[in-house]
């Protein structure tokens, strides 16, 4: 797959996992799919066979995607991208269903309501990975995203900068 130019039409989007965050260009309407693809052949061109300790996946399907709880504060963490199907009452009393896998809410970025720069986790499915009602996940298979820290990155004043 070529390279794609940037181009005033397309989004930045953020990949986090652990330390490593993969920037890639993406148009808005471009499916999930074909966006979790893309993540992988970046890996692969880069030489990555594994990622902290996990196996590269060579099909997209074993890719998840998350999104922060809170897009303003990424350390209180990650929620599964998927809107699980649900059934809503609108105000006459008609019900109807919303999300699901074919739900333009899960089809691309712009239907999503990501905006360019947004940030998504992304990690490889395991079989035992399990969610809750909420989409939030119990068990094992966390999203392991490290936000750095001021102090991480610039280091504490009470490292000997003002002592004297």
């Amino acid at each position: 797959m070529p390279m794609k130019e940037p181009d005033t039409l397309q989004w930045t989007l953020r990949f986090k996992q652990n330390k490593t965050t993969i920037l890639l260009f993406v148009d808005p309407g471009q499916s999930f799919d074909s966006i979790k693809q893309d993540l992988l052949d970046a890996l692969k061109k880069s030489g990555r066979t594994e990622l902290n300790g996990e196996p590269v996946p060579s099909d997209s399907d074993h890719v998840l995607l998350g999104l922060p709880m809170d897009k303003n504060d990424l350390s209180k963490g990650w929620v599964k991208l998927e809107i699980p199907e649900t059934e809503i009452e609108d105000g006459l009393g008609a019900k109807k269903k919303v999300g699901g896998k074919k739900s333009i809410l899960n089809a691309s970025p712009q239907g999503a309501g990501l905006k360019d720069g947004a940030v998504l986790a992304f990690r490889f499915s395991e079989s035992g990975d399990k969610v809750d009602e909420e989409g939030l996940e119990v068990g094992y298979g966390k999203w392991d995203v490290v936000i750095p820290s001021y102090e991480d990155e610039y280091g504490s004043q009470a490292d000997g900068q003002g002592s004297q």
